[in-house]
């Protein structure tokens, strides 16, 4: 990694990772891309760092892949091979974006990653992709619909056309517009107060409530929410926080994983980056089990058609609708751990029964019984029961979908 081309300081808290090539007004190329990643990825691990801060030197913040080329030739594609696009979404520490000026195609789409964008009020922005021939890059079509409404994201993204700063905190693109030369020093002062006074196990909750809920119903958020607001009670974080508002001090929070601990924390990361198309050990795909990822840069999995095969991949209890019913459910534990989840992740529950009646749904009650009593985990999450007249194979009376979030 070439240091010079993403620069890194970190100071009271604040990480500031500076995109550096402004020769060429900071577009990007394969090697800064793996600069800049490599440098999250520094921020991630540094305990000294609880905010990240990110932005531009000279006059543009990224306006986009350096398409004419120019001094030093990249030897590096775009997207890179080394490091996932993304990284900034899967990050636990709050990214701040301080556009200082021109923000365009995967600059823009690296804004969008962060949670929060701060503007200089000249900074201009496009979804230029469309105008070069390009297609919506990075997973854009999927975050700005989310950000602006479906109907804003059509215009920015089909005109690929460029607006304002001003018009940019209307549509909620970015939360603030600064006064010129300021956007750096009002950002980093934002995230400085996030650094010294709030928790960063808080922080990091929240930012994986904000992912979760958005595939969950009410009931099922509302439901979560209660259950983190249980584990957090009597934690180190807590009785800081409450401590210093009753004494009146600045609160002295530890950094992330060393303070307030959830459940949430504890889970594996992913082997690699491909998880589409993964098999869990000892299924085969000729079983029915698989993942997919399905959107939200890998955040967002579906664990899809979990059937009743054991292991060896022999149908289990034919005509027996409690021990399929058990036996998918074992299958979707397993299948999760292969991708690095949880059961506790799934944000919903698809159940596809044949035949559905009373006394069916009694019987599927009574396998989900049977699978808890031997100890599988079961997901806690909205379902859905369909009534299917057949599924793939005639043996095969239910099969699972499940849907989790990193």
């Amino acid at each position: 990694m070439n240091d010079e081309l993403c620069l890194y300081e970190v100071r009271d808290g604040v990480a500031v990772v500076t995109l550096n090539r402004p020769e060429r007004n900071n577009g990007m190329n394969g090697d800064l891309e793996v600069a800049f990643l490599s440098r999250l990825l520094q921020a991630s691990a540094d305990d000294a760092a609880r905010v990240i801060v990110i932005t531009g030197t000279g006059k543009a913040f990224c306006p986009g892949a350096d398409l004419a080329g120019g001094p030093g030739a990249s030897s590096e594609p775009l997207p890179n091979t080394k490091i996932p696009v993304d990284v900034a979404r899967r990050i636990d520490k709050p990214l701040i974006a301080a556009i200082n000026g021109g923000c365009a195609g995967v600059g823009l789409v690296q804004a969008l990653y962060c949670d929060v964008r701060f503007a200089d009020v000249g900074a201009k922005f496009t979804c230029a992709f469309p105008r070069r021939g390009l297609v919506a890059e990075y997973g854009i079509a999927w975050m700005l619909p989310r950000l602006v409404g479906r109907g804003a994201a059509t215009d920015l993204l089909l005109s690929g056309r460029t607006f304002t700063a001003e018009e940019a905190l209307r549509l909620g693109v970015v939360s603030r517009v600064c006064e010129p030369g300021t956007v750096l020093q009002e950002a980093v002062a934002y995230a400085r107060d996030l650094a010294v006074n709030v928790s960063p196990a808080s922080m990091a909750t929240i930012k994986r409530q904000l992912e979760r809920y958005e595939w969950m119903d009410w009931d099922g958020a509302l439901a979560d929410s209660h259950t983190l607001m249980r584990q957090s009670m009597g934690q180190a974080d807590v009785i800081e926080g409450i401590g210093a508002f009753v004494e009146r001090r600045e609160p002295s929070f530890v950094p992330l994983g060393q303070g307030s601990h959830f459940p949430w924390m504890d889970r594996p990361e992913p082997a690699g980056s491909a998880v589409s198309g993964l098999t869990p050990a000892g299924l085969s795909k000729a079983a029915g089990f698989f993942h997919a990822v399905e959107a939200a840069g890998g955040r967002l999995v579906s664990i899809a058609g979990q059937v009743a095969r054991d292991g060896d991949g022999n149908i289990v209890g034919v005509g027996d609708l409690a021990a399929q019913t058990a036996q998918a459910y074992a299958n979707v534990e397993k299948a999760l751990a292969a991708a690095g989840l949880h059961p506790r992740d799934v944000v919903r529950l698809n159940y596809y029964v044949v035949g559905l009646d009373p006394e069916k749904s009694a019987q599927f009650g009574a396998g989900a019984a049977a699978a808890k009593a031997a100890g599988v985990n079961l997901p806690k999450a909205a379902a859905t029961m369909v009534g299917v007249t057949a599924l793939a194979d005639p043996a095969y009376l239910v099969e699972i979908e499940a849907l989790a979030v990193r």
